[in-house]
């Protein structure tokens, strides 16, 4: 009998501490959920930054999962809120779009699809960077890789 309560308690105490884990997860995360407040919508885009008359929009939508040669030509080409000087973000610039459009921080839905973007920067002839709008982590790939892609522009 000594061992049969023995074992029951040991079970006990590990259901309550599969429960403490994942009540502490649960609310951890709710405590921390994601501000899905997306940045003010001005001059054809998202504001990423603007100080003294100038900053960085981003276009509100996705120009598709392109190659990088097709995802430059595509950013162009686009032509948005009277707005035609779109480009590809560089390596650095996302660095700045990340805190603003991270998918942790609004979610997914129809403003992401995925989360690896095309950069302007090139590694060489071959490659180019990437960023990953879920983790922030950037890495190379083949330029005909397809990724997807948002277009920016200065003002």
């Amino acid at each position: 009998m000594k061992d049969i309560t023995n074992k029951h308690h040991s079970m006990t105490i590990r259901n309550l501490f599969i429960f403490s884990i994942l009540s502490f997860c649960f609310f951890a995360s709710s405590a921390q959920s994601p501000n899905k407040k997306l940045p003010n919508v001005k001059n054809g885009g998202y504001v990423i930054y603007e100080k003294n008359g100038h900053g960085l929009i981003v276009a509100v939508e996705n120009l598709g999962k392109l190659d990088y040669n097709e995802a430059l030509k595509a950013c162009d080409s686009l032509q948005v809120g009277g707005f035609s000087d779109w480009r590809l973000p560089s390596k650095e610039e996302f660095e700045l779009i990340h805190p603003k459009l991270n998918l942790k921080k609004v979610g997914g839905g129809s403003i992401f699809q995925s989360s690896w973007y095309w950069t302007s920067s090139e590694v060489d002839k071959q490659n180019a960077w990437t960023h990953n709008l879920q983790t922030g982590l950037q890495a190379s790939y083949f330029k005909d890789f397809k990724c997807f892609v948002k277009a920016v522009r200065s003002f």
